[in-house]
């Protein structure tokens, strides 16, 4: 009866962790996304307002 008990605690608490555990995996590589993109966002826009800078001080690069 105790081993039963013990056995039906552990598959839940087995369950319960790997539900947070990928809960918590999708949020970081959520995280991981959003900032990768919000860089590659933000540089491309400096790059094009320093090449707009450039362009508009020094009108000798195409």
């Amino acid at each position: 009866m105790l081993m039963m008990i013990i056995v039906v605690f552990f598959f839940f608490f087995l369950s319960f962790f790997l539900s947070f555990f990928s809960f918590f995996l999708k949020t970081v590589l959520f995280l991981l996304y959003f900032i990768f993109y919000s860089f590659i966002i933000i540089s491309t826009y400096y790059f094009i307002i320093i090449c707009l800078w450039l362009w508009t001080c020094f009108p000798l690069c195409p």
